[in-house]
């Protein structure tokens, strides 16, 4: 049996309905966020202030001084406890839609909260 990588299940997360293509959004993250790509997950995401949280799929909005980590998408065991080791630093708090990439209400956590549940609970 083959088993796809992480990159190729973030990859498939994308549909007719959604607003971007997998590539756009990798393209965006590599430029202006943060990318890892490695054999047992895949992560993409951006540092983002919650007050402007709105503007998070916004890629013509900058933020200034950012208090959160927008994870756009994660794919692969364990990639959400697995941030928490390749985040180029800690923010205040991390953010992420639960299904659909362009659901309006983020999920937040303050950074030690989610350190303590990963860790404790094992979160995927």
């Amino acid at each position: 049996m083959i088993h796809s990588n992480p990159i190729e299940e973030a990859s498939k997360l994308y549909d007719e309905d959604s607003p971007r293509s997998f590539t756009e959004d990798l393209s965006f993250y590599l430029e202006k966020g943060y990318v890892y790509s490695g054999h047992d997950f895949f992560i993409m995401g951006r540092p983002i202030t919650r007050r402007d949280d709105r503007f998070a799929l916004d890629y013509g909005f900058s933020y200034k001084n950012p208090n959160a980590w927008f994870v756009h998408l994660a794919a692969g065991k364990g990639a959400l406890r697995k941030f928490l080791d390749v985040a180029p630093f800690a923010l205040e708090w991390v953010c992420w839609h639960k299904q659909k990439l362009d659901r309006a209400k983020l999920n937040y956590y303050k950074w030690e909260t989610y350190k303590r549940k990963v860790e404790k609970n094992g979160i995927n």
